[in-house]
C-alpha cells in the first residue's frame, strides 16, 4: 500500500472533550489499483510535545485505513 495523496476534508473541534474530530481524504495505491477513501478520526486538540496537529490527523488516518483497507475504500479513484 502507498498513500498517492493525504488532504482534511473537514475538521472540527470539540470543545466539551477537547479533541479535534475530522474526514480525512485518502488516495492509495493498493494493488496496482488507485483508490479513494474518506476516512473519519479524532485526535487530541492539545498534544505537548508532539507532532502537529495536521500530522497526527494524517497519521491516525493513513494507520486506520491500512489496519482495514477493504472496509474503508470507497470507490476507485479515476
Amino acid at each position: 500500500m502507498r498513500v498517492l495523496s493525504a488532504r482534511i476534508a473537514h475538521a472540527r473541534r470539540d470543545r466539551r472533550t477537547g479533541r479535534v474530530e475530522a474526514v480525512v481524504a485518502l488516495t492509495v495505491l493498493l494493488n496496482d489499483d488507485r483508490l479513494s477513501a474518506f476516512v473519519r478520526i479524532s485526535a487530541p486538540a492539545r498534544a505537548p510535545g508532539a507532532a502537529s496537529l495536521r500530522a497526527r490527523l494524517l497519521g491516525a488516518a493513513k494507520l486506520a485505513f491500512a489496519a482495514d483497507p477493504k472496509g474503508r475504500a470507497s470507490r476507485r479513484a479515476a
